[in-house]
């Protein structure tokens, strides 16, 4: 896997600016389009699901909220590249990383707050949940990186438009989990994720290295 330490260590700080407000959007959203309206109907007699749909809601408005940005103009990008004798994979690697790196622990707190804060949990083992987690975060990274090279949307409504039904998706394999199933058909659902991850590294991996 070709990662460049200097591509990282920028994306890194580039990430930790783009990221600095989410931690007052983000739960300020949460609570105005979910948490409050279940509140408001009296939360003792809201069924523990339905929390836990809530919970995945949250993730999912976090996600969004994290990947909606400038898309990156390519040919820009190219000659930058170019110039540092970089390859377009070395970028796309480093910074997947890098939003990886920011994304999970910001991911892992906000959820860990709204557990606290709603008093609710998942029906899942805490290797499972991590590992769903893991799963989640490093896909929509490189969805995210995805859509900022290989599209040139720059309005962020349609961007919101394009890219909530993806996370959507790669939340179906979250759901299950949480809600509670049996270990065998878990463990069926996380090689789904692993193979999922695979391919779309695998397929960005072809064409970035095709182009070079």
């Amino acid at each position: 896997m070709n990662i460049n330490k200097d591509i990282l260590k920028k994306e890194i700080l580039i990430e930790l600016k783009n990221s600095s407000s989410l931690f007052l959007i983000t739960p300020t959203m949460s609570v105005l389009i979910i948490v409050f309206p279940i509140l408001i109907e009296n939360r003792f007699a809201v069924d523990g699901d339905l929390f836990i749909i809530s919970h995945l809601l949250f993730l999912i408005i976090f996600a969004t909220l994290f990947a909606i940005r400038k898309p990156i103009i390519l040919e820009n990008l190219i000659k930058e590249l170019n110039f540092g004798n970089y390859l377009r994979i070395e970028f796309f690697n480093s910074k997947s990383l890098a939003e990886f790196l920011i994304f999970l622990p910001q991911i892992f707190i906000l959820n860990i707050l709204f557990s606290a804060f709603t008093n609710s949990s998942v029906n899942v083992s805490i290797f499972y949940f991590i590992l769903s987690i893991i799963f989640f975060a490093l896909n929509a990274s490189m969805i995210n990186i995805i859509f900022q090279i290989f599209t040139s949307f720059n309005n962020r409504f349609v961007q919101f438009i394009l890219i909530v039904p993806i996370y959507l998706a790669l939340s179906f394999f979250i759901g299950p989990l949480w809600l509670g199933i049996g270990q065998e058909i878990a463990n069926i659902y996380l090689l789904m994720y692993l193979g999922i991850t695979i391919f779309i590294y695998a397929i960005t991996n072809y064409y970035l290295e095709r182009g070079r």
